[in-house]
């Protein structure tokens, strides 16, 4: 399912009228929250993270836990987000994810051969959050250990639906088994037969 742009802002601070000195914040913005692909296919999505402020933010960009099956790549993870980066320069970062084989088939040879495929089951959705957290640059380099600051995380809605394609049995195999077999028979009659003339004529 395909959105318009959504884009959503947190700001640094829990109430803005509280603290209106705050100076830094983090954005996340993003234009598809799901995918639809069959099994067994790769597919990516970006999303783009943004700081309007006068301010540099340091950040984290990772994946629900239950994405982890799925996530084979991710490209552009960004720990920095310069001051002044606005919405429409946001910095992107793209999550490539393969779809594992998750539904079941009937087949007549060997549990791999002449199958086919009802989609009878649930559609297999693999979902979670790309969360962008902000911490401080002292934690950014020492990799998140030790005692965290105060954070505040900005998330958008991550999903990819596993579609399967219904399909009958594949009698093709068989076909150009029957013919290469006919073929073959027909040649070794071809030269039985060439043979038998040559043996023939030589009496």
């Amino acid at each position: 399912m395909k959105k318009g742009v959504a884009s959503f802002f947190v700001l640094v601070f829990l109430v803005f009228s509280i603290f209106p000195f705050a100076s830094a914040g983090v954005g996340l913005k993003w234009e598809q929250e799901t995918a639809l692909v069959p099994e067994n296919s790769k597919v990516c999505l970006t999303y783009g993270v943004y700081n309007p402020w006068p301010r540099d933010s340091y950040v984290k960009v990772q994946l629900s836990e239950s994405l982890s099956d799925v996530i084979v790549s991710s490209e552009g993870i960004v720990d920095s987000i310069p001051k002044n980066t606005f919405s429409n320069s946001s910095i992107p970062v793209k999550f490539c994810f393969q779809t594992p084989k998750v539904y079941s088939q009937d087949c007549l040879l060997f549990n791999s051969l002449l199958c086919s495929q009802s989609c009878d089951e649930e559609m297999r959705v693999y979902e979670g959050q790309v969360e962008v957290v902000e911490v401080s640059e002292s934690e950014l380099k020492a990799g998140g250990s030790g005692g965290s600051a105060t954070t505040m995380t900005v998330s958008a809605p991550l999903r990819v639906k596993v579609q399967c394609i219904a399909h009958g049995t594949d009698y093709g195999v068989v076909y150009i088994a029957v013919g290469v077999i006919a073929l073959i028979i027909l040649l070794w009659r071809f030269l039985k037969s060439k043979k038998s003339k040559k043996s023939k004529g030589r009496k």
